[in-house]
């Protein structure tokens, strides 16, 4: 449109629906199809986590979908490695980076003091303990950054899957991916005191 070849950009994020199944194995393979925030079918998982971590846990939350995957004996859970949302697994196919911007975390898992909740990660892990799966919570949780980190840069390959010409260079800094309703917010100019947005 302006006849501009882009080589290269001050800074990148990326954004998307909040929430949501994405589990991932040591090697990058995904294990399961895309489970989204409309994905209601964790009613027994949220039955069962939300007085263990004494907090009312979604459907829609990405520790519902992994713990109702266990209920179901799902072999996967086995071989996970990095569980994602939908915004991580996309930074992550651009920068390799297994990280989540606050707000996004908080649709993933409770959040405390800019990080999971230690007391609750802990309970949890003892949950499944007897299971065997050989991972914790905190192993397969992407590391939590707060908005406007340095959340790592595009590599060689996530320029390509921008850009099959060649032209964006690699080396682009990212902040954390997010959610949608902090993105939502500012891409309706929401921010504003007195205004809204519906995501």
């Amino acid at each position: 449109q302006h006849s501009v070849e882009r080589t290269a950009s001050a800074g990148m994020g990326g954004s998307a629906m909040m929430h949501g199944y994405i589990p991932r194995d040591a090697e990058g393979n995904v294990l399961s199809p895309f489970r989204t925030w409309r994905n209601v079918t964790t009613g027994e998982a949220c039955a069962e986590l939300t007085p263990l971590l004494d907090f009312a846990v979604p459907q829609r939350w990405s520790i519902a979908h992994l713990h109702q995957a266990i209920l179901d004996g799902e072999t996967h859970v086995g071989d996970l490695a990095h569980l994602k949302t939908l915004a991580t697994y996309v930074h992550w196919r651009l920068t390799g980076d297994h990280v989540v911007g606050f707000d996004e975390a908080s649709g993933m898992f409770p959040i405390l003091d800019g990080d999971w909740d230690a007391d609750r990660l802990a309970n949890y892990d003892a949950l499944i303990a007897d299971r065997g799966f050989g991972w914790t919570l905190r192993d397969v949780l992407p590391t939590v950054l707060p908005a406007g980190a340095h959340a790592g840069s595009l590599t060689a390959d996530g320029a390509a899957l921008l850009d099959p010409t060649g032209t964006l260079q690699p080396g682009v800094a990212f902040c954390p991916p997010e959610g949608d309703a902090g993105t939502g917010m500012v891409a309706t100019n929401a921010v504003r005191p007195r205004s809204a947005n519906v995501s």
